[in-house]
């Protein structure tokens, strides 16, 4: 049933694919281009922001698997945080690479990343990384940030314009696909394990969370990323489409799905 949700989810990003107009298409920089001055300034300072982004959510993914290791005990699981903190590090180091490749150091990276944290859209990747505890929360955060972040690649990185950034998301997607189909089946078995009441309870904490994780709609810098070719959809696209496909998987669980505020930030109606 997971995989019947994960290939709606494909439809669903095929379908939306090309809606928004964008200046360059697909695959068209490489680094040289960037780092020889042959693209436009405002390019650069676009890309690096956003990757430094992309790197940043990648690493409190992997903070939050290594943290997972530490509060919970049950030995299939802990066989599956292993396998996906070892996959989320070498997202990490892939985005990380890219940034170096056009001369911003992961230190660097990480600060110009230190208002940004602040934000709503990181607010599940830093519970998730610093205060999540036990199998639920585990359940809970894979739906929230691999399902998210399939999406978020998905649609939008794997058709960007700097070529290094869609090489290495088709790459990190094979990855993200078995982790979303982890946190579908996962949540569906969290019921029987738990109790309605207590995961219901969950999805009310971790929903709004997860559908701030695309960020704001209509902001000038998604503009910019749109205009540049560096992504195809808007965030408030991103976020219904995850609401959508989340919606399925927990009305199958004989779950509740919480109701949100129309707008971001996303809370609790």
């Amino acid at each position: 049933m997971a995989s019947r949700f994960t290939d709606e989810m494909k439809r669903c990003i095929d379908a939306q694919e090309g809606e928004l107009s964008r200046q360059y298409a697909p695959l068209a920089f490489d680094a040289a281009d960037v780092k020889s001055g042959r693209v436009e300034t405002n390019y650069k300072v676009v890309l690096i922001r956003l990757l430094a982004a992309h790197a940043l959510q990648e690493k409190l993914s992997a903070a939050g698997y290594a943290r997972a290791l530490e509060t919970v005990a049950d030995s299939q699981l802990r066989r599956t945080i292993k396998k996906n903190l070892a996959e989320e590090r070498e997202h990490t180091r892939l985005v990380y690479r890219l940034l170096k490749e056009l001369g911003i150091e992961e230190a660097e990276a990480d600060r110009s990343m230190t208002l940004a944290l602040r934000a709503p859209s990181f607010d599940a990747p830093c519970y998730f990384a610093e205060r999540a505890e036990g199998e639920l929360d585990l359940i809970l955060a894979s739906m929230s940030l691999d399902t998210t972040g399939y999406i978020m690649i998905s649609s939008n990185y794997r058709q960007s314009s700097y070529a290094p950034h869609s090489y290495a998301s088709k790459a990190i997607l094979e990855d993200e696909e078995e982790h979303d189909t982890f946190a579908a089946t996962e949540l569906m078995d969290a019921a029987k394990r738990f109790g309605t009441d207590k995961v219901n309870q969950g999805l009310r904490e971790w929903v709004p969370r997860a559908a701030n994780v695309f960020g704001p709609p209509d902001s000038g810098f998604t503009v910019d990323c749109i205009r540049f070719g560096l992504k195809v959809q808007d965030n408030r696209q991103l976020s219904e489409l995850y609401l959508a496909t989340l919606e399925q998987r927990v009305r199958y669980a004989g779950l509740q799905m919480p109701r949100l505020s129309t707008s971001y930030p996303y809370t609790l109606a």
